[in-house]
């Protein structure tokens, strides 16, 4: 993993960590599809503290750990997490990694 790179947390995010009463971020980046169809890449954003810390860099800035897995690639100066909004709420999502794709 790249560890030349800052970090930034939207207030939103901030906000929505408060009002849950979470002090964790944790980022993993899984492999899905195969068989028939081609692997690519999702980032996953939970305020969880993960089972296997070992699989993690961690980080503390605004009074939150982040967990950040291994095996992202950090591919921006600045990993930037944000809130999503959708039609059953919100989610939290990073800019700034570098995935597979369907058509890699």
């Amino acid at each position: 993993m790249n560890k030349n790179f800052t970090i930034k947390i939207d207030e939103a995010v901030l906000m929505l960590m408060h009002k849950k009463r979470k002090k964790v971020l944790t980022l993993s980046v899984n492999t899905t599809g195969g068989g028939c169809c081609p692997t690519f890449e999702i980032a996953e954003v939970d305020m969880y503290k993960p089972d296997q810390t070992e699989n993690f860099e961690s980080f503390e800035q605004n009074d939150i750990t982040l967990y950040i897995g291994k095996n992202a690639r950090i591919a921006a100066p600045t990993l930037h997490f944000k809130i999503k909004k959708n039609f059953i709420g919100a989610t939290i999502q990073v800019e700034g990694l570098s995935l597979k794709t369907r058509d890699s």
